[in-house]
């Protein structure tokens, strides 16, 4: 799996700045720590390595599911898929 690290220059109010730390670190870690722990236990992740390539319909199904887990129901809908 690759890795990709995003870069910005924030120049945005410190409020502003403080909501979008707030929606990456605290309220979407856990749908993204879930999405990597029911990929990891996926029947079909052997053969995804293999082919370097996780498909996306296999995410977004993971998403909508989760999506009635109440922990992550917090999320704004456009970074839940």
């Amino acid at each position: 799996m690759s890795q990709i690290t995003i870069q910005c220059r924030l120049v945005a109010s410190a409020s502003t700045r403080q909501y979008l730390w707030k929606l990456m670190a605290e309220q979407n870690t856990p749908l993204i720590n879930e999405l990597l722990e029911q990929l990891g236990h996926h029947p079909d992740l052997e053969n995804w390595r293999q082919k370097a390539k996780i498909p996306a319909d296999i995410v977004k199904q993971l998403c909508l599911t989760l999506k009635t887990d109440s922990r992550l129901r917090v999320n704004p809908g456009t970074f839940t898929v």
